[in-house]
């Protein structure tokens, strides 16, 4: 009986901490000289020069230690990092816009050692995409200039996956910030703070790209599930609150990337047989701009209204 209630006692401390960001022991520190500037101090770095009080004489430790430190495998561990990336996404990054930054490696480089490594094991299992094939299939089928643009464009979304999952969950922010303005956890969050979260959405979303490549797509219904994990542990919304925003999200995406589809065929394709082809394809982007503006700000007003009344009703007006 005892056992069972000390198994009850840890589950709870654990589930508890899941959701704290760590928290750093208050023992005496010790006192160190800088060997930099020679002040003396209490804690880890020298509060004159910045220098760690840990930085002496070259040892074979300080070499290794340099080492791993490129990597992210210092105090801010990358694999740690990944690690709370992938069992609690929301609380890591509500702990980071929150203030505390030392609880994870930095975001815009943990992008691009993963989208280098996505690169590497994508060449080593054998699921890189040929482009060459891609250009014999266009070949063979005759296809149009646009269609051919759109393959070229697909080609460097490919070769550039860091930089294609970053523009691709960039488009999140504009639904984001307004659809989840009055958020229970984080009301009224600012546009760069938007931009971090789809920083780490777009590390996460790398590494659920290489599941799916690896299974075949069989791992597909990753990319939704992580994003509803993500968000209800960074907004605090319930399953119904968190789901029906995320459809909404999802909705504006879809329409801003048909947007972009259409403006490059008007780009390439000539809309109409005028004498004046460069007005043709100016009046082409304006129709396809107005257009898209109204399908997209329908959803985002509703969203935004009743996430507005739900947050009255907690007593936060004044958001």
């Amino acid at each position: 009986m005892h056992c069972c209630v000390a198994i009850k006692d840890r589950l709870k401390q654990l589930v508890s901490s899941y959701s704290q960001p760590p928290r750093y022991s208050d023992e005496e520190l010790e006192e160190h000289q800088c060997p930099n500037c020679g002040h003396v101090f209490k804690g880890n770095y020298c509060p004159v020069c910045s220098q760690s009080a840990g930085d002496g004489h070259i040892t074979w430790k300080w070499v290794g230690k340099s080492i791993l430190d490129v990597w992210g495998m210092d105090t801010r561990s990358l694999p740690n990092t990944l690690l709370q990336l992938l069992w609690r996404p929301g609380h890591l990054i509500s702990d980071y816009i929150g203030g505390h930054r030392q609880v994870c490696y930095k975001p815009v480089n943990m992008l691009f050692i993963v989208a280098l490594a996505y690169v590497i094991l994508m060449q080593i299992t054998g699921h890189e995409i040929s482009i060459g094939d891609i250009e014999l299939v266009g070949e063979e089928l005759k296809f149009e200039g646009y269609i051919k643009m759109i393959f070229t464009s697909y080609e460097w979304l490919v070769a550039h996956p860091g930089w294609a999952m970053m523009i691709l969950t960039m488009i999140m922010i504009l639904p984001t910030l307004i659809v989840f303005r009055f958020a229970p956890k984080h009301p009224c969050l600012t546009f760069p703070e938007n931009i971090f979260i789809q920083i780490f959405m777009s590390t996460l979303m790398l590494i659920v790209a290489f599941t799916i490549s690896v299974s075949n797509g069989i791992t597909i219904f990753l990319i939704p599930l992580y994003y509803y994990i993500c968000y209800r542990q960074l907004f605090g919304y319930n399953f119904w609150g968190t789901t029906w925003r995320l459809v909404v999200c999802f909705l504006v995406w879809l329409i801003l990337m048909l947007y972009v589809i259409i403006v490059v065929l008007v780009l390439v394709v000539p809309v109409s047989e005028s004498n004046n082809p460069f007005l043709a394809t100016l009046f082409g982007v304006v129709e396809a701009t107005i257009a898209t503006a109204m399908l997209i700000a329908i959803p985002l007003s509703v969203a935004y209204l009743i996430s507005r009344k739900t947050a009255k009703r907690r007593g936060q007006s004044s958001l």
